[in-house]
């Protein structure tokens, strides 16, 4: 899976992105809770990166 579309962000941003998908994903929070919040978007992205991966490969 590509990051790119999480460029523009530092390493620790792109963790953070991935670590709040994560837990979006396992409904331990939900996108409104990313903070900051303008990392939000990221985390949709993130998490349909992951959908349409899953779907390629699955």
């Amino acid at each position: 899976m590509s990051d790119k579309h999480l460029e523009g962000l530092t390493l620790i941003q792109k963790r953070l992105v991935k670590a709040y998908a994560t837990t979006v994903i396992g409904e331990v929070r939900t996108v409104e809770d990313v903070k900051p919040t303008e990392l939000q978007h990221y985390v949709e992205l993130e998490m349909a990166e992951r959908e349409i991966a899953a779907l390629v490969n699955g």
